[in-house]
């Protein structure tokens, strides 16, 4: 080792090589040597003494350190190849400290590396790093999006280049953050495309550790986003197993522990502790040299995890210590914090349990003060933590005895959750951003019911449904209505970057009329008023319309019923309680076992059960359920109304009520609700109305006949065949058999779009029979048609400018079963209804295809033979399927009439997954 005495410090080649290799101790005498104030140092040594401090650094990681190697570098005028290299070594230094907390100020090192002469592409990729950190460590002066821009020119400019993966992985890190920060599930969807590719196309190395990183990163967001925390703990623990294996002082190690340091607080393990996250560096919230924003962000994790715990265990005073540290977040935090809305809401929301949970009203006063300071922070419905501050600041004010005002917050809490779903850069997205406003439109309507307001528990009910199909319909075709508009300039700024948040701001405040930062929330996104639900029941013979509102925590369920032609109320149902293991829940476990094939299980006492068995068992036990908690109390009221016929009902389920077949209700006596009343099924009011509005469109014998694309259901084949012949002659036919008469080899989705969008033809009646899949997304439901290509609802959607139908039959596989856990208005058959459909027939289950066939041609012989409405139609097939006297009506071909001697009526399986929607 060159003595440090010997070394020319004024040569900053030889001072540079000397300090790369030197030891601590040769270090410190460097530093020594070169701290003296006379003679001055000239500015060689000046760039020598900043290498110097920045190898102590190394050492001590004391943010003054730093520092100091920054004001050294600065006052340097040196201009030789040694200065780029300090100047990268303090860039990455920088960038390290800032991993660990430390204050970082992007513009300062953007400015060093334009400072430092590198060749082009080195300094964009060290400019894309700096991008990073500033994104990651919340830099308050920093432009995300600017970050963005630079992000998209780098990964065009190392295209096919050795830097390549290192770009693209800038720009991954980036959209991860993003999405976690502003909730844009696109972001979160393109990571996981881009790493599946690496892993697709067989990197190795560092490569391959950092895509399996940043996949279990974007899975653990993604399931945190679909509200799946079983699914986000598990990728937690294989990300915390992938970062065990990275070098530990890497700045990469360091920001992805920080990264496991938040997501533990959201996912404790049993037990309060996350293997593989300590709890003392959890909590580091005293570590010298952080920045304000670092230690903010440090007490929000750890005292939004005490109070989370102290909450589920009414633990007071671990609550209280909570709530000191969220205080203390929230003091600290700069004034333009980009997190501090979320900080002063949650703080708002841990205050009012501390009142609840017996502190004084000062809390209370306290919780409203940060609220509100939180909404104000947060600006408008564009930020991911408005609906959430509004929903917190309307419990906040009911608890202050402030009723009404409370009520009002909550609805517009329920606006805020409408924008988040439009605001989506696609509506495949929309499905997670709807994950909260089932539950927070439950809520505000258990205030209205207990305010005695059963009209706004209409509203609020109804301001949770159909999100999904409202962004999307919303969103369809923009461009051309843009241009329609006289908004050209804006039609090429979506079609060159419809993902852009500032871009879909800007479109959407044109198509709903209203702007993202007025106070008051666009009343475009209200449900409609009573009088237009009200014209609509009546136009559609409804009697009433019927939300069927779960209870939970001590508060009973309520049937909300709007009569078509007097004002609404609601019906006390004290047992339709939902809990984690309510009937429902119990039979959704058996539907997918059973739809799994697992054999054995709980509700039979038989561990060799067939899967089959055990789901018809507990369909059979939730019939009887239904009837004693819902449908009996609802007849019961109904026969009050002194109505000379059945009642005529349209149901709206909430929630996860929306898997119960409520017509198949089963009373004491063995009869069906059916049997009793007609029911119908509405997604929501808003489409009510909206169909209400569509002309009728006469049964000509004309239409559409889709059977058996896929070759392996024979059943549908002969009720597609037999539908047509009886009840169509006119009908195309598609059943993807060439030597049947009239028939077309061509059952694909082009075919059955093409007929949907033909313009200016009716379309009286389409028939489906095929396999149906549901799945999360609008295109994750669909119908299976010729060659296993898919008909997905976002399919359907794309195409509703084109007109109206009359009737589609969907007799497919869980046609109406919502698609995914976050809107159960959406599915394949509420996708027909929004894209034009005047009625709708769609399952709740996969049916025997051999009753399915039996059933729809009923539903057919009962449409078209007898002339009646669709609601009622689909009911006398369910009667007639249910019935043990049933007839064969003239017309059934043998090949179906053979069939009704074995029908069993009381196997719900064969008839009760069957819905009406619609006219």
């Amino acid at each position: 080792m060159t003595s440090t005495l010997s070394v020319r410090w004024h040569d900053p080649v030889a001072a540079v090589a000397h300090l790369r290799a030197a030891a601590p101790e040769d270090v410190t005498a460097a530093l020594e040597t070169l701290s003296r104030s006379e003679p001055p140092l000239d500015r060689a040594e000046l760039l020598a003494r900043a290498y110097a401090r920045l190898r102590r650094y190394e050492v001590d990681g004391d943010p003054e350190t730093l520092v100091r190697a920054q004001a050294d570098f600065a006052a340097a005028a040196f201009t030789g190849p040694e200065r780029a290299v300090v100047g990268q070594a303090l860039v990455l230094c920088a960038l390290h400290a800032a991993m660990r907390g430390q204050e970082f100020r992007a513009a300062r090192e953007h400015a060093t590396i334009d400072s430092i002469g590198l060749e082009e592409t080195a300094a964009a990729l060290l400019h894309g790093l700096v991008d990073t950190g500033a994104v990651l460590t919340d830099d308050a002066d920093f432009d995300a999006d600017d970050a963005f821009d630079r992000a998209d020119e780098l990964v065009a400019r190392t295209a096919g280049g050795p830097f390549a993966s290192a770009a693209v992985a800038l720009r991954m890190a980036l959209l991860v953050k993003r999405g976690q920060d502003r909730s844009f599930y696109d972001d979160v969807r393109q990571v996981r495309t881009r790493v599946q590719a690496m892993l697709d196309a067989g990197v190795t190395g560092e490569q391959r550790q950092f895509a399996e990183i940043m996949q279990e990163a974007a899975e653990i967001l993604a399931s945190t986003q679909r509200g799946e925390t079983g699914e986000a703990f598990d990728s937690l623990q294989r990300l915390i197993d992938l970062v065990d294996r990275l070098p530990p002082d890497a700045p990469s190690t360091l920001a992805l522990r920080r990264y496991l340091n938040a997501g533990a607080m959201v996912m404790e393990a049993p037990g309060g502790h996350t293997p593989g996250v300590e709890p003392a560096q959890r909590h580091a919230v005293d570590e010298p040299g952080l920045s304000a924003g670092e230690r903010a962000f440090r007490l929000f994790v750890s005292g939004t995890g005490i109070c989370r715990k102290a909450v589920d265990r009414r633990d007071a005073d671990q609550l209280a210590r909570g709530v000191a540290q969220l205080r203390r977040a929230s003091d600290i935090a700069p004034a333009d914090y980009p997190h501090r809305p979320m900080i002063d809401a949650t703080l708002g929301r841990f205050l009012c349990a501390r009142y609840e949970l017996g502190a004084g009203r000062e809390m209370l006063d306290e919780a409203l003060r940060r609220l509100t300071t939180a909404r104000r922070a947060a600006g408008d419905v564009a930020h991911p933590m408005w609906a959430f501050a509004e929903m917190a600041s309307a419990h906040a004010y009911r608890l202050a005895g402030r009723r009404a005002e409370g009520r009002e917050t909550g609805k517009r809490a329920l606006r805020g959750h409408a924008w988040s779903v439009l605001l989506q850069a696609g509506t495949a997205d929309a499905t997670a951003a709807a994950r909260h406003a089932v539950d927070d439109a439950t809520e505000v309507a258990r205030w209205c019911l207990a305010d005695g307001d059963a009209g706004g528990a209409v509203a609020a009910l109804d301001a949770g449904r159909c999100l999904m199909l409202y962004a999307a319909t919303v969103t369809t075709g923009i461009p051309a209505r843009l241009h329609a508009l006289g908004h050209d300039e804006l039609a090429r700024r979506w079609q060159t970057g419809s993902a852009d948040p500032d871009v879909r701001r800007d479109v959407l405040a044109v198509l709903t009329g209203a702007h993202l930062g007025d106070v008051p929330v666009p009343d475009v996104l209200d449900p409609p008023s009573l009088d237009q639900i009200r014209t609509a029941l009546r136009a559609m013979r409804h009697d009433a319309l019927v939300y069927l509102v779960p209870g939970r925590l001590g508060v009973p369920g309520a049937a909300v019923i709007l009569p078509n032609g007097s004002e609404p109320f609601a019906l006390s149902l004290p047992s339709l309680v939902e809990s984690d293991d309510d009937p429902v829940q119990r039979y959704s476990r058996l539907l997918a076992a059973r739809d799994a094939g697992e054999v054995g299980g709980e509700d039979t006492g038989d561990e060799t059960a067939d899967p089959v068995t055990r789901w018809r068992d507990a369909l059979d036990r939730l019939a009887g359920w239904a009837w004693r908690v819902a449908i009996g109390p609802l007849l019961a009221e109904t026969g009050r109304w002194g109505l000379s016929r059945a009642p005529r009902l349209l149901l709206v389920p909430m929630g996860r009520l929306a898997a119960v077949p409520w017509h198949a209700a089963r009373d004491h006596d063995g009869w069906y609700a059916v049997q009793q009343a007609e029911f119908s099924y509405a997604p929501s009011a808003r489409l009510l109305c909206e169909n209400a509005d569509r002309p009728p469109i006469p049964q000509d014998g004309s239409g559409l006949v889709v059977g058996d694309p896929t070759h392996d259901l024979p059943d549908a084949r002969t009720e597609a065949l037999a539908v047509r012949a009886a009840f169509y002659p006119d009908a195309e036919l598609l059943v993807d058999d060439a030597g049947s008469s009239g028939a077309s080899p061509t059952a694909t989705p082009e075919a059955v779009l093409a007929w949907l969008r033909r313009a200016g033809q009716a379309r009286p009646m389409l028939h489906l029979a095929c396999h149906g899949a549901v799945g999360q997304g609008i295109d994750g439901s669909y119908l299976l048609l010729a060659g296993g290509a898919r008909l997905t609802a976002g399919d359907l959607l794309e195409g509703r400018k084109d007109g109206a139908i009359g009737v589609v039959a969907l007799a497919a596989c869980t046609t109406s079963v919502p698609s995914g856990t976050f809107d159960e208005a959406f599915s394949l058959s509420t996708a027909f209804l929004a894209a034009g459909a005047r009625t709708v027939f769609g399952s709740l289950w996969p049916v025997p295809s051999d009753a399915t066939s039996l059933l729809m041609f009923m539903a057919h012989h009962y449409l078209r033979a007898e002339g009646r409405r669709p609601a009622d139609a689909l009911n006398r097939a369910q009667r007639w399927m249910a019935d043990r006297e049933r007839t064969v009506p003239a017309g059934m071909p043998a090949v179906l009439a053979r069939r009704v001697a074995d029908l069993d009526g009381d196997d719900l399986s064969t008839w009760a997954g069957f819905l009406h929607l619609g006219w």
